[in-house]
């Protein structure tokens, strides 16, 4: 029996990889998981779990100089991509170094200027990250249980790599399950390199072909695992809206929050919709389902928890920037969707949901009561390599707070419009709907 150690430090890993079914279906085939995970001892993880071997494992924290020489790689990527999103992103970046230091400005100058004229400082500063030391010996860990392979999820962000680098010193295979559809083209540059990749669809293998280097062969597409269960059929919309006493006979407008990190005004852009509904755009005042974001600064919410027709729902199983979502929070999740005559969000995996289920959807584009630069403002997303797609396929963005009632309005009446758009989402962006599991 061969053994593939598998790295789950997050709850989105759980919930991504582990819950969708996709170790079953690797075990059943002859293949031994191994579980690489900081909750090894912990009862309620056993108990859900224990079917699995599972190892000890605490998550890779860097330190100030691999900090330094990621930001360096990221600005040395970015130069080679023009227009694209880590290039957006990095000029936002330089464009608040004035908050930093003359000393740092100068640096980070000096280095987006040596990346221009050398595209080969890039390869440099990955040889020299590479040779920095870890803080993990994970050599023992090889040898308890000579893995044939090694399956990383988190592969844009520092958790698994002294593991890559392992794999690499020992020569064990290695493949990342890239986790969500912006992480190829938003996240910077891949650290350690693995061998193979398993994406969402052919625009993200597209990506880690042109961007980071891989052979088409080495990157494989599969769809969405924990998107399968929307292949089921639906619940009772019925009795979800009943559990928070709305009327079913009524449409429901549904708000689906960004958090205040990437959309800060987005309370205006929700108090201007509240202010819509309530002076009768809509006709009837209608009922407005929240759905806050997994990472949401609750509290700020409050204040509406109480006003009539508003409904704020907050997700279970989320942790600070985490979300361990079992399959009751998909559940849940996909009945709200569902129960909404249509929806609104910034810049949002909902959007691709929402496509699935045919439930008209819109994307808010403006800054509340604001006025903000093109690099700080919500517009910028839709610029977004992996987001632009959405618009591309005819999803449109409100650009402001008119935009945003008039699409709000049209839906209402007319719920089949842009149906052909929703469609083209679902299939270019997540593939068949069901079987993702085995197909990984």
């Amino acid at each position: 029996m061969k053994t593939a150690l598998v790295a789950v430090p997050r709850g989105w890993d759980v919930r991504s990889l582990l819950r969708t079914g996709v170790l079953d279906v690797l075990k059943s085939s002859g293949v031994r998981p191994v579980l690489l995970t900081p909750k090894a001892s912990d009862p309620d993880f056993r108990a859900e779990f224990g079917r699995f071997d599972l190892e000890p494992y605490r998550p890779h924290q860097p330190g100030r100089l691999e900090g330094t020489f990621r930001r360096a790689l990221n600005v040395s990527y970015s130069v080679r991509f023009p227009d694209h999103t880590l290039d957006i992103m990095a000029r936002r970046l330089a464009s608040h170094e004035n908050r930093e230091s003359l000393l740092k400005r100068s640096f980070w100058a000096v280095v987006r200027g040596a990346s221009r004229a050398s595209p080969a400082l890039h390869d440099a500063l990955r040889t020299l990250e590479f040779m920095m030391p870890d803080d993990r010996d994970l050599k023992g860990v090889f040898e308890k249980w000579k893995p044939d392979a090694v399956i990383s999820t988190p592969l844009f962000d520092w958790t698994d790599v002294p593991l890559l680098k392992w794999c690499r010193r020992l020569k064990v295979p290695s493949l990342s399950i890239v986790a969500s559809w912006d992480n190829v083209s938003s996240k910077g540059t891949i650290q350690i390199r693995p061998d193979a990749l398993i994406v969402w669809n052919e625009d993200m293998a597209d990506e880690a072909c042109r961007t980071h280097g891989y052979e088409r062969d080495r990157v494989a597409v599969t769809g969405v695992p924990h998107f399968d269960h929307w292949a089921e059929p639906e619940r009772s919309r019925e009795a979800f809206l009943r559990k928070y006493g709305l009327d079913p006979a009524l449409p429901v407008i549904g708000y689906f929050g960004a958090g205040a990190r990437v959309h800060p005004n987005e309370y205006e852009c929700f108090a201007h919709l509240v202010e819509a509904n309530e002076k009768g755009a809509f006709g009837d005042r209608l009922p407005i389902f929240v759905r806050l974001h997994p990472r949401e600064y609750r509290t700020q919410w409050d204040t509406w928890r109480n006003r009539p027709g508003v409904i704020i729902d907050t997700p279970e199983h989320a942790q600070g920037r985490d979300w361990d979502a079992n399959r009751a929070d998909l559940d849940h999740l996909a009945d709200t969707v569902r129960a909404c005559a249509v929806s609104m969000n910034v810049c949002s995996t909902i959007t691709i949901e929402s496509c699935i289920a045919d439930r008209p959807v819109f994307n808010i584009g403006y800054d509340g009561d604001q006025v903000k630069p093109e690099m700080d403002s919500a517009a910028r997303y839709y610029r977004y390599s992996h987001y632009k797609r959405i618009p591309d396929c005819g999803i449109p963005v409100a650009w402001s707070r008119e935009e945003m009632i008039d699409l709000t309005r049209r839906y209402l009446r007319d719920p089949a419009l842009d149906r052909e758009a929703r469609a083209r989402v679902a299939t270019a962006l997540c593939g068949p709907v069901g079987g993702a599991a085995e197909r990984m």
